[in-house]
């Protein structure tokens, strides 16, 4: 068992066993969906309506590269 789908492949491809070989390529992305939308909604609970941006850490030198509404200054 690994929580890196590729490395799980590789092992299950040579020992022919595929039981449950779904949960390691479907469990990442669900929990992306799952972070993002509970951040979403912790948020607009807060009061913030706005998220600007999906960066962790705007650079205040240089603009983003997502051309997000982040405040410059």
């Amino acid at each position: 068992m690994s929580m890196n789908p590729a490395r799980t492949f590789g092992p299950a491809l040579l020992g022919q066993i595929w039981n449950a070989l779904w949960v390691y390529f479907m469990a990442p992305p669900l929990g992306m969906l799952l972070a993002a939308e509970v951040y979403v909604r912790v948020s607009r609970w807060r009061g913030t309506h706005v998220i600007w941006c999906a960066k962790l850490y705007h650079d205040r030198e240089s603009r983003c590269i997502f051309r997000c509404a982040y405040p410059s200054a």
